[in-house]
């Protein structure tokens, strides 16, 4: 009884904050975003949808899709996901074998501490499948006041899949979730497009 008094309590006090905050918190995009084979995906959580689509998404490749396996109620101002369970998300990409692919993981979230027998931790853990060849760094956190931080984390992996699973686990709330990604193509392919492109402006030059 005691224990659920005190997440009742937690509960109002994380209400109370979250009502006095809005974000847009795109804070940390990648100088790659927008080349030829990347991707954009954001997410702001405006509605209880359990599956709702991007609010923003640049995917030619597809439409990205998220599932939000919730512990708690959705919170309508600003829009936000208790987690204590999981959001997964599906990410269509480009479709052929390439050396390697990077990811970016924008989170905004703040720690939630409503579970009284703590199994996740009071902060994210990004998971991405396939992981057979991965490699994660994480940029440093921006604190936003008010208990809420914006996070980064950086994926390789090697060589990229067409697709891939973005799992976000954690007794946290999320507010924003942001997703880029670029498949890079060879070295080899690089320099043959740039003397293509060099080879292109002599005969434009010819011509004329």
């Amino acid at each position: 009884m005691l224990a659920y008094k005190k997440i009742l309590s937690l509960r109002t006090v994380i209400v109370l904050v979250l009502c006095s905050v809005v974000f847009a918190d795109d804070l940390t995009p990648p100088d790659w975003r927008g080349q030829d084979d990347s991707t954009f995906q954001l997410w702001d959580f405006s509605t209880p949808d359990l599956m709702p689509p991007p609010d923003l998404f640049s995917n030619s490749f597809g439409a990205p899709m998220l599932r939000v396996t919730p512990f708690e109620q959705w919170i309508p101002d600003p829009g936000a996901w208790p987690l204590s369970g999981e959001i997964d998300v599906y990410i269509p990409n480009y479709p052929e074998i390439r050396p390697y692919k990077e990811i970016w993981v924008q989170l905004t979230w703040m720690s939630m501490n409503l579970d009284p027998d703590p199994f996740l931790p009071n902060a994210p853990v990004i998971g991405v499948t396939p992981f057979d060849s991965m490699q994660m760094t994480r940029g440093d956190d921006i604190d936003l006041g008010n208990g809420w931080t914006h996070s980064l984390f950086m994926v390789t992996l090697w060589p990229n899949p067409i697709e891939e699973w973005i799992t976000i686990k954690g007794d946290i709330v999320v507010d924003q979730l942001v997703i880029d990604t670029i498949c890079i193509p060879e070295p080899a392919t690089v320099i043959i497009l740039g003397i293509g492109g060099v080879l292109a402006l002599k005969r434009k030059k010819s011509a004329r």
